[in-house]
């Protein structure tokens, strides 16, 4: 039951880390391009912070579903264990 909840809680901190590594790649790519045309300072600090939001949304729009399951899928196997386990949930071994 363990080896079930660390995977499934793997799997959601893998996904987060992944976005999150994508959303840093994208900004750095595109503070480079607006760097090289010019655009730097507060204006392209503004950009930047339009663009991070944008993708932020864009992330949870994509993948919100995905980590909805994965957090529905760990309290229903922390429910499972705490009812197996006689009420003591996943990790509060008394």
């Amino acid at each position: 039951m363990q080896q079930a909840l660390n995977l499934i809680l793997g799997l959601a901190v893998g996904l987060f880390n992944l976005i999150v590594a994508a959303i840093a790649a994208i900004e750095g790519f595109c503070r480079h391009v607006l760097t090289g045309v010019g655009i730097t300072g507060e204006l392209q600090t503004v950009l930047l912070v339009i663009l991070a939001v944008l993708l932020i949304v864009a992330a949870f729009r994509v993948f919100g579903r995905l980590f909805a399951v994965l957090i529905a899928l760990v309290l229903l196997l922390m429910l499972l264990h705490a009812l197996v386990a006689g009420g003591h949930p996943a990790g509060l071994h008394v």
